[in-house]
């Protein structure tokens, strides 16, 4: 059945299904990998690759970071659409990815539906995140809450925190923007120790 979910492209409901599997065997606790590879590679699969890893490149993010936020942004369901309305694999607000197609020029003729289109999304968030990395000096815990918290309220704790990435974690006030950093975090370290070629 699994098998069959990823045939399909339907990586959210394979990764669900894979972690329903080893939660009846107790085996789902992901930080540990404990669970057969089979299971490890699904939960954690590199999905889109032939999207990510290009965009990875061309914006010059460590490509199982970029993994690691798309599978907490989205779960890899392309057609993901939050309460606030953020789209996509990326998660991308239709009013910030207007702001991006107007600075890249790219994709013509965009509409808000093309955020459900990996080819779109994932080098729209890219591109979204390394602006964020270049503006926060490559702080990736400064990124990522910019990317989930927005950039104005990372400034603010920037300067609160003194450049002290740990402090950083501390003064975040909203708990899901310090969530959305940890979990990236234990998601690029999982990623890492499954697929390390790809660094």
């Amino acid at each position: 059945m699994i098998d069959h979910l990823l045939d399909l492209g339907l990586y959210r409901q394979a990764i669900m299904t894979s972690r329903q599997v080893l939660d009846l065997v107790s085996l789902d606790d992901a930080s540990t990998l404990t669970a057969p590879p089979y299971f490890n590679h699904i939960r954690f699969g590199p999905y889109f690759k032939d999207l990510v890893l290009p965009a990875a490149v061309k914006e010059d993010i460590p490509p199982l970071f970029l993994f690691s936020l798309i599978r907490q942004e989205s779960l890899f369901e392309s057609f993901a659409e939050s309460s606030a309305g953020a789209r996509g694999l990326m998660q991308i607000m239709p009013a910030t990815a207007a702001d991006i197609v107007d600075q890249l020029g790219w994709p013509p003729d965009f509409t808000n539906v093309d955020l459900f289109r990996p080819v779109v999304s994932i080098p729209l968030g890219a591109y979204y995140l390394a602006r964020q990395l270049a503006y926060f000096d490559g702080d990736l815990y400064a990124a990522l809450a910019a990317y989930n918290g927005g950039p104005g309220n990372t400034q603010a704790w920037k300067e609160l925190s003194q450049g002290d990435s740990d402090l950083l974690l501390e003064v975040i006030r909203p708990e899901e923007t310090r969530q959305y950093i940890q979990q990236i975090y234990v998601f690029t370290k999982i990623y890492e120790r499954i697929y390390q070629r790809m660094q």
